[in-house]
């Protein structure tokens, strides 16, 4: 089970393009072991590809995050202090 999470850590180190090539040869991978026979490969290589592709994604959703609490105004940007004033309104 190290080995899973110490695969994990070292997929959220890549940048994007590390990443999207480590994608595209694992994809070469696949087809070499598919057309090869080798079906506990392919198993292996399709667990290792959804791996990457679950960080990639991850970086790019962080990204986009990013981007959007960027552009966010102020006012639309809601705190835990907004919400206590809300809890501290009066009731009408």
């Amino acid at each position: 089970m190290a080995d899973f999470t110490d695969a994990i850590d070292d997929y959220n180190k890549l940048s994007e393009e590390e990443l999207d090539e480590k994608i595209q040869d694992v994809l070469k991978k696949i087809d070499i072991a598919y057309k090869m026979g080798y079906g506990p490969t392919v198993d292996q290589l399709l667990f290792h590809l959804e791996n990457l592709k679950m960080a990639l994604g991850d970086k790019l959703d962080r990204q986009t995050y990013e981007i959007i609490q960027g552009k966010l105004p102020e006012q639309y940007s809601l705190t835990d202090d907004d919400f206590d004033e809300i809890d501290q309104e009066p009731k009408k």
